[in-house]
């Protein structure tokens, strides 16, 4: 049976027009001066007394060029995998509202991680968004990766952080982030499936 699927319809120099500008503009934040970078990071303290840009802010900084890097391969993974479900620009905004949504769960219910920043959380959203995309449109890769994040993340909250990232990255791998970010696709989806469907 043939599936209907809303493929990406913009042409292709304004997708590599895209990822160049954002990979550009994230390596241009590795060298913010260290009072910017503690300006925008995640702190619930500052949040909490008012600082909101943070939820949004964090998930554009990293550690160092190795934190950037593995966070920009797992993006262009996600992106090949369900560009079909979104457009260029809205995949953005997605991740963009992935990566607040998560800092939000955090705060509400992990407030003793005191400071963050990266994507992971909002890759780990877009990748449950993603599969449950997928299952939505009966592609039965979705449930395979659906399984693969759960048990990534279950794994993670059992085991802890890999120390060996930790290092590479030079911070702890916030695994709770993680867990954060799949509860937020989870949260997302209903919102992507009614817009779908408009």
């Amino acid at each position: 049976m043939k599936r209907s699927l809303r493929y990406n319809q913009h042409p292709p120099w304004q997708a590599w027009l895209t990822a160049g500008t954002l990979l550009l503009g994230l390596t241009l934040l590795l060298w913010l001066p260290d009072s910017w970078v503690n300006r925008l990071n995640y702190q619930p303290t500052a949040v909490l007394s008012g600082e909101w840009w943070r939820l949004l802010t964090a998930n554009l900084l990293h550690t160092n060029h190795w934190h950037l890097l593995l966070n920009l391969a797992g993006l262009s993974v996600l992106w090949l995998l369900h560009q079909r479900h979104f457009n260029t620009n809205r995949y953005l905004l997605w991740l963009l509202l992935a990566g607040s949504l998560t800092n939000l769960l955090l705060l509400l219910t992990m407030p003793q991680l005191d400071r963050m920043v990266g994507l992971s959380g909002a890759l780990h959203a877009m990748v449950l968004l993603g599969a449950l995309a997928d299952i939505r449109h009966k592609d039965s890769t979705g449930w395979l990766l659906l399984a693969l994040v759960l048990a990534k993340v279950a794994y993670e909250q059992i085991r802890g952080p890999d120390n060996g990232l930790a290092e590479l990255i030079a911070a702890q791998v916030a695994v709770d982030a993680h867990l954060a970010g799949a509860i937020a696709g989870a949260m997302l989806f209903p919102l992507w499936w009614y817009l779908h469907k408009k």
